[in-house]
């Protein structure tokens, strides 16, 4: 599916598309807290959300794209078990993780599955990381940690392990995303999945159909831009981006989303944005820096500056 290009020129591209998923990303939780304010429930959020997003990714590839429409019954079967045991159980862990937990605790464990991804992809795919990747993830964890800290709220140890366990589970759908998908357009891909994520909500959060016919303009607004913005475009953009990376540069990368989330809640809602907070998204921006080097970069680098001298 990629174009034929020089792989360094892939690499920026695949970084490029990976930090844009981060920032639609980031703007799930405006949405969400948009949606509870207009007296939408977390079952509702998730479930037409995904439905609005599948609607309308389903219509534009037929009317413009019918061909990618038309994917191997391999690449179905492992799209829509992404969807199911990915997504839509991730999801699932997360919101109901946050009912038990702090939010910024909740996240926090959720943004520890960078760790998770390197540690699977080389256990069982052998992937390593080189010095400045480690480096970078290391600056990350520290970023996040000074970005979201702030009271810790353990209601049960049972949520608190709901969000750790979302954390594994969207280290398994990166690690898996990357590992097998390298062979179905980025669309394609993404309509699957939310099909199968839509599907597997609505049987569990069993929202009412008939409550449709009730919501206000800004309700139904709200879900389109939970599907454009946050769905359609960063679930499109990050399998692109997986396409051309490594899993665990792609992980590291998508760490722009906490910072996005909290600049936009700071211009967006108004939320304050205290110096600690700014000191960890500028770590965090730091070691996405770091990790765009490639070691070939760096090798090539010490190799001219060797000759010079």
């Amino acid at each position: 599916m990629m174009m034929n290009m020089k792989p360094t020129n892939q690499r920026v591209i695949g970084f490029i598309f990976v930090l844009l998923a981060g920032v639609g990303f980031g703007f799930l939780g405006i949405f969400a807290k948009w949606g509870y304010r207009l007296n939408l429930s977390v079952g509702e959020i998730l479930t037409w959300r995904f439905l609005t997003a599948t609607v309308l990714l389903g219509f534009y590839l037929l009317l413009f794209s019918p061909k990618l429409l038309k994917v191997e019954k391999k690449q179905i079967f492992i799209s829509l078990a992404l969807g199911i045991f990915g997504y839509a159980v991730f999801s699932t862990l997360y919101f109901n993780a946050i009912q038990g937990i702090s939010v910024a605790l909740a996240a926090m464990l959720l943004f520890s599955f960078p760790i998770f991804v390197s540690l699977g992809s080389f256990i069982f795919y052998k992937e390593k990381m080189s010095p400045l990747q480690i480096l970078s993830l290391v600056l990350s964890t520290v970023g996040l940690i000074t970005l979201l800290w702030g009271p810790v709220l353990i209601d049960s140890f049972f949520h608190l392990s709901l969000a750790f366990l979302a954390a594994l589970t969207y280290a398994a759908y990166v690690i898996l995303s990357s590992r097998y998908q390298k062979n179905i357009h980025p669309l394609s891909s993404s309509f699957l999945v939310m099909l199968a994520a839509t599907v597997t909500l609505f049987l569990y959060h069993q929202p009412d159909p008939l409550r449709l016919a009730s919501f206000s303009i800004d309700q139904f607004g709200v879900f389109v831009g939970l599907a454009v913005i946050s769905s359609i475009a960063p679930l499109t953009l990050f399998l692109a981006g997986l396409q051309r990376l490594k899993s665990s540069e792609a992980s590291i990368a998508i760490t722009i989303e906490p910072v996005v989330a909290a600049v936009a809640a700071f211009v967006v809602l108004g939320e304050t944005m205290t110096a600690q907070q700014m000191a960890g998204a500028l770590v965090i921006i730091c070691a996405l820096g770091l990790n765009t080097v490639s070691p070939q970069d760096l090798k090539s680098q010490t190799e001219t500056t060797d000759r010079k001298s």
